[in-house]
């Protein structure tokens, strides 16, 4: 997956594709400062920032 996740959600992603979406954010290490949407890999986020233990 190329795509940021705050473009895939816009461009309708979810509606096929839940159950990917689901395991990208299901144990999140990053947030992203723009959107707040999380994800476990910074390459998911347009401005990534770590999510402190």
């Amino acid at each position: 997956m190329s795509k940021k996740l705050c473009k895939l959600v816009k461009e309708e992603y979810l509606e096929d594709h839940m159950d990917d979406y689901l395991e990208i954010i299901k144990k999140p290490k990053y947030v992203c400062k723009k959107c707040g949407r999380v994800a476990d890999s910074e390459d998911r986020l347009c401005k990534p920032k770590k999510i402190k233990d």
